[in-house]
């Protein structure tokens, strides 16, 4: 009895068919259902049937269970895959994607740059979903979106487009893109760390050009007020942020170093610290309570700087208590 002969199991193309032989390649970790299990790889298969028809693309999901494609080789715009047929000679398959110009992967990266959320998932090593909607507000398909986008190639006679050795690469495709998500940026011809990098320059000149910003209209408005602008913006020394402070000519990193060498604190003219009481304070037996401060200060003097000298409008004196000219202390 001769067995049913199915399109999957015995048609490499309109001619007379021949039994498929086994390929013992790739095995698609889906055994029944849908294929991939990440959104990304989800939604590329959905635009791969979209746009080959999910009817004619649907025929490789046996082959691609089989183990008839024997390897994977992805590249920038382009898959490559021999697959087993019936013939000796496996057929080579040729997926081809529309890539991305210089211009369009700088918007990805201006966009991505001012995207945290989006930039955050990237550095983790995975694909955000929102990568898809920030490639779109840039105008870009992140998956393929039209019959130019994704182009389907094979050596076999099947006159389909695409032939079931074609879409079982889609699948596998799928699957290794669960696996590696930035293949989705690869098949845009996308390199992920030179993204990254010009990510990571214009993030560095938008906020050394914010910095500036801020400094300038700081000084304006000092000088708008009739004054002068004392405090000027921290300069680039070696990459690193150099302080402006008077006395000090290290960088921020330096100053705050433990064990760095400060400038000196100029703490101008000192009083005694009873002196600087204010005795309205202490009530009516406000000499007595600094008489019986007295010998505690004794014991402290010498431990720290005086008090600066400040005036104090309205001070009372107080009765007994030092004053300038008196007892040093």
């Amino acid at each position: 009895m001769t067995p049913e002969r199915t399109d999957d199991d015995w048609w490499d193309g309109p001619f007379p068919p021949g039994r498929r032989r086994e390929g013992g390649g790739i095995r698609a970790r889906s055994r029944r259902g849908a294929f991939a299990t990440t959104w990304w790889g989800r939604r590329f298969v959905d635009a791969m049937e979209a746009v080959g028809g999910e009817g004619r693309v649907a025929r490789g999901r046996t082959y691609a269970r089989a183990g008839q494609v024997l390897s994977l080789d992805v590249g920038a715009g382009a898959v490559r895959a021999p697959v087993q047929g019936s013939r000796v000679t496996p057929y080579e398959v040729t997926l081809g994607f529309g890539t991305w110009d210089a211009v369009s992967r700088g918007e990805v990266a201006a966009a991505l740059a001012e995207d945290p959320a989006a930039l955050a998932g990237v550095l983790a090593g995975t694909m955000p979903e929102g990568f898809e909607v920030l490639c779109s507000r840039a105008g870009l398909d992140l998956f393929p979106a039209s019959g130019s986008d994704a182009r389907f190639g094979c050596t076999c006679p099947d006159i389909g487009d695409p032939c079931k050795h074609a879409a079982a690469v889609v699948y596998l495709l799928a699957e290794w893109l669960d696996d590696h998500p930035f293949g989705v940026l690869t098949l845009r011809g996308v390199d992920r760390d030179l993204l990254l990098a010009d990510v990571s320059t214009r993030r560095r000149d938008a906020q050394h050009d914010h910095q500036h910003g801020d400094q300038h209209g700081d000084q304006h408005d000092v000088e708008d007020a009739g004054g002068s602008a004392a405090v000027t913006g921290p300069a680039l020394v070696g990459g690193v942020e150099a302080l402006s402070l008077e006395g000090w000519t290290g960088t921020s990193a330096q100053f705050a170093a433990p064990g760095a060498a400060l400038p000196p604190l100029d703490l101008g003219a000192t009083v005694p610290a009873l002196t600087a009481l204010d005795g309205a304070a202490l009530g009516e037996d406000a000499a007595s309570v600094i008489t019986a401060l007295a010998p505690a200060y004794e014991a402290m003097r010498g431990a720290g700087p005086r008090l600066p000298r400040r005036p104090s409008p309205g001070r009372r004196p107080v009765p007994g208590a030092e004053q300038d000219g008196g007892p040093s202390g």
